[in-house]
C-alpha cells in the first residue's frame, strides 16, 4: 500500500488509514455512505499524461550484491554452529569471529565480541577490517592496525588509531535443507532464495521509485487541477481519520497528539485540515481519472486481486477481511495504487 506524507511532519500512513479514508466507492465512482456523487463533480481534471518528471531510475542489484543480501538475509534466521575451517577466508564468505578493538593499547566500549557474524565485503565494519580478514585461516589470529573515518558517529573514537585482535572461527555455510525453516512459501532451495531475494530487492527499487515518482506527478496535478467545494463528508472522514492514527503513533511515545505534531513545528488543528484536503483531493483526482480511463475494479478483479495479496502474506482472503479491512477498503487502494502506476507510466522522466 502506497506511503503518505504531509509536510514536514513526514508520516508513512498505514494501509488502514490509507484504505479507510474517504468515502466509500463503488465500481462506477458513486458514494456508498452519502447518497451517489461523481467524482468529476468536484474535481476538473488538469493534464495527466506526458508529465515531465525528474526522478531517478530504479536501483539494479548486481550479482554481488544480490549475494551479500541472500547471505545476511539466511544467516539472520539460521545460527550454524559449524563451518568450512580447511580453507581460508575469501570475498563474499560469511564468517564467524572473536574480535577486541583497543586504542592506545586499552579496549574501547563496543569493540569486542565473540562468534559475531561477518560477511566480508558487506562494508558493515571500518574501511581496512573485513578487507584485513581476506586470506586469513579459521583458528587463525591477526592483528588489523586500522583508523576510524573523522566522521565516525562516536567522538571517542572519530578519527583514532585503534587495533583489533581478530580470530577466524570458521566459515558458516548456507545448505539447502535449512532453508525450508525460513518459512517463505515457495521457496525450499538456495537457488531459490537468491531468487526470492533479488525479486524482493527490484520490488523494493520499483516501488521507492514508483512512490517518488507518483509523487511529482501528484505535485503537478494538484497544481493543474481545479476544485469545486470539497464534499464535506470526505472531508470529515479523512480529518478525523488522520486524527485516530496521530493518536496511535503519539501513544506509542508516551504522549497526546498536539505534543507529538509539535515535534515537528506543526500546529495539530492545521496539520488535520491540510491532511485532510490534500487527501481529499488526491482521492477525488484518482476516482476521476479510474472513470476516464477505465480502471475501476470490477467485483472479480477485486477478488483476484484480494487472493494475490492474502497469498503473499501466507493466510487466506477471510482471515485477511477479519483482521483487516472490508473489501470496499481494498478496492479504493487498490484503485489508488492502479491510478498511480498509470500515471507514472504515462509520464515523461528526464533524469538520466
Amino acid at each position: 500500500m502506497r506511503k503518505r506524507w504531509i509536510g514536514a511532519l513526514a508520516l508513512a500512513m498505514s494501509a488502514a488509514l490509507l484504505c479507510g479514508c474517504g468515502a466509500k466507492k463503488n465500481g462506477s465512482g458513486e458514494n456508498s455512505s452519502s447518497g451517489e456523487f461523481q467524482a468529476s463533480d468536484y474535481v476538473t481534471l488538469g493534464e495527466y499524461k506526458g508529465l515531465k518528471i525528474d526522478v531517478m531510475p530504479a536501483e539494479q542489484y548486481d550479482d554481488e550484491e544480490i549475494e551479500i543480501q541472500t547471505k545476511q538475509f539466511y544467516f539472520n534466521y539460521v545460527n550454524e554452529q559449524e563451518g568450512i575451517t580447511d580453507r581460508p577466508v575469501e570475498l563474499l564468505d560469511m564468517t564467524n569471529i572473536d574480535y577486541e578493538g583497543k586504542k592506545d593499547g586499552v579496549p574501547f566500549e563496543g569493540g569486542t565480541a565473540k562468534g559475531a557474524l561477518l560477511l566480508i565485503g558487506s562494508g558493515q565494519f571500518i574501511a581496512g577490517f573485513e578487507d584485513g580478514l581476506v586470506g586469513v585461516m579459521p583458528g587463525e589470529t591477526v592483528e588489523l592496525p586500522l583508523k576510524f573515518p573523522e566522521g565516525y558517529g562516536n567522538s571517542d573514537l572519530a578519527g583514532q588509531d585503534v587495533v583489533f585482535t581478530v580470530t577466524v572461527n570458521f566459515i558458516p555455510e548456507m545448505k539447502d535443507e535449512k532453508v525450508e525453516t525460513l518459512g517463505i512459501p515457495d521457496v525450499k532451495t538456495l537457488e531459490q532464495l537468491r531468487k526470492y531475494v533479488k525479486d524482493s530487492l527490484d520490488a523494493r527499487a520499483q516501488s521507492e521509485y514508483q512512490s517518488a515518482a507518483g509523487d511529482a506527478v501528484l505535485e503537478q496535478l494538484r497544481e493543474s487541477c481545479e476544485f469545486a467545494e470539497l464534499p464535506e463528508d470526505m472531508l470529515r472522514e479523512n480529518r478525523e481519520a488522520y486524527a485516530s492514527w496521530l493518536d496511535q503513533m503519539a501513544a506509542g511515545y508516551g504522549m497526546d497528539a498536539e505534543s507529538y505534531v509539535k515535534m515537528y513545528n506543526l500546529d495539530y488543528e492545521s496539520a488535520l485540515d491540510d491532511y485532510a484536503e490534500q487527501y481529499t483531493k488526491e482521492i477525488l483526482i484518482m476516482q476521476a481519472i479510474a472513470d476516464r480511463e477505465g480502471l475501476n475494479l470490477s467485483d472479480e478483479d477485486l477478488d483476484a486481486r484480494l487472493e494475490t495479496y492474502a497469498k503473499s502474506g501466507g493466510i487466506t482472503v477471510d482471515e485477511l477481511l477479519v483482521n483487516g479491512l472490508t473489501k470496499e477498503e481494498y478496492r479504493e487502494s487498490f484503485l489508488y495504487d492502479d491510478v498511480l502506476n498509470y500515471l507514472v507510466t504515462n509520464a515523461v522522466n528526464t533524469a538520466g
